[in-house]
């Protein structure tokens, strides 16, 4: 028995898991509703450890951690901090509560001009769709964006603390996974894997498969797969997105990853790609600047949509030039640097020769990397470097 995991043990026997140290920070099991302490335990590792018996799972309420030794005041003196070093210290659930309603309020106040009914009353579509439209919302400012992430960062630290206690009431928990789920969204479309899955409820979780069951609805922007940026498929999906900032930020994270890739090969070209789209990115960062209506941030924010479509499009381009200039794709990296070079410095050169010597440098190259170990071999890199320097 010692050799199943956690998890395991849990779901097979339905019983008890005494454990001492490997299981008590390292073990996730949602079903775990009592855990019995009498073993000392601080700060991070404490929090880790009561943190088992919080998770959801149908059926069950809350958790109850059973203390034999006192270890209250090391567990207030543990989540006295939620923000940083700046932050007030907590000593009782009651300030808890405190810090995560004021800051549920100041949400309320800062979404006050959006309508979240069809949340709260929808069927799953409508309330998918209303998570959407409210993260769209939310974007439509850097400020209003900034805020909103800043407050929900520490309105989700109070409110794994608080939930669990059940002194939520059914709207403040409702309210709350409202602005966690939109956090969510936010942060996949902006960052990457939403961190805040965890706190939205299986309500919401089952909302959102429903939507997509019933709906077809599929991520465009999805790292785990290939797409064709310039397929009419492609294209005609990203039509079907009518909310502009999410449109905005799925092309942002497609250029992003098409631009890293193609730095793999030719990191010249790669870096002007990457000028052309931090403007882009600094343009929308200063949006605030516009007239705060909904129409003239949508209008704002689809142009810089086309513009990143336009460097997609040159990008593409510019990758497959060298069938045209008859080189090699690995050629035509050499040649950019080869141009980039000679213009930085301003002396002239052909560019017909600078084909000619790409294909030279190419040759030397390849010379070398015959050696499996050539890029570790001083030696090699030496030689390499000398024979360069006598052809260029």
């Amino acid at each position: 028995m010692l050799r199943l995991s956690a998890r395991k043990v849990c779901r097979r026997h339905g019983g008890f898991a005494i454990v001492v140290d490997m299981w008590i920070t390292g073990f996730d099991v949602s079903s775990l509703a009592v855990m019995y302490i009498d073993k000392p335990l601080q700060k991070h590792t404490l929090i880790q450890t009561i943190s088992r018996v919080n998770r959801v799972f149908d059926g069950k309420e809350k958790g109850l951690v059973v203390d034999y030794i006192g270890i209250k005041k090391d567990m207030m003196e543990a989540v006295k901090q939620y923000g940083g070093p700046q932050e007030s210290p907590i000593d009782e659930l009651n300030i808890t509560l405190g810090i995560f309603r004021n800051h549920l309020a100041m949400i309320d106040e800062l979404l006050s001009g959006f309508n979240a009914t069809k949340f709260y009353s929808g069927e799953p579509l409508e309330r998918l769709m209303c998570l959407n439209y409210a993260a769209e919302y939310v974007q439509i400012s850097k400020d209003m964006e900034t805020r909103f992430m800043g407050l929900s960062r520490k309105l989700k630290g109070a409110y794994g603390i608080c939930f669990p206690s059940g002194e939520l009431t059914d709207e403040e928990t409702a309210k709350a996974q409202f602005y966690l789920a939109i956090r969510s969204i936010i942060y996949k479309q902006t960052k990457g894997d939403a961190p805040d899955a965890e706190v939205m409820n299986r309500v919401v979780e089952e909302m959102v498969r429903n939507a997509i069951s019933c709906t077809g609805v599929e991520n465009i922007v999805d790292e785990h797969k290939s797409v064709d940026l310039f397929s009419d498929e492609f294209l005609l999906k990203l039509d079907t997105v009518k909310m502009p900032i999410t449109k905005f930020n799925a092309l942002l994270k497609l250029l992003r990853r098409a631009i890293v890739y193609y730095g793999k090969v030719n990191k010249v070209k790669s870096i002007e790609f990457d000028e052309r789209l931090k403007a882009v990115v600094d343009a929308y960062n200063g949006r605030d600047k516009l007239v705060f209506t909904s129409e003239v941030v949508s209008d704002f924010v689809n142009d810089l949509s086309d513009q990143l479509i336009q460097i997609l499009h040159d990008l593409e381009d510019d990758k497959a030039s060298f069938e045209q200039m008859g080189i090699t794709f690995e050629e035509k990296a050499f040649y950019d640097i080869l141009i980039r070079v000679r213009d930085d410095h301003g002396f002239p050169y052909a560019d017909e020769k600078c084909v000619v010597l790409a294909k030279k440098i190419k040759e030397l190259v390849d010379d070398k990397a015959q050696f499996a170990d050539w890029s570790t071999r001083d030696d090699i890199k030496n030689q390499l470097n000398m024979e360069l320097t006598v052809l260029l």
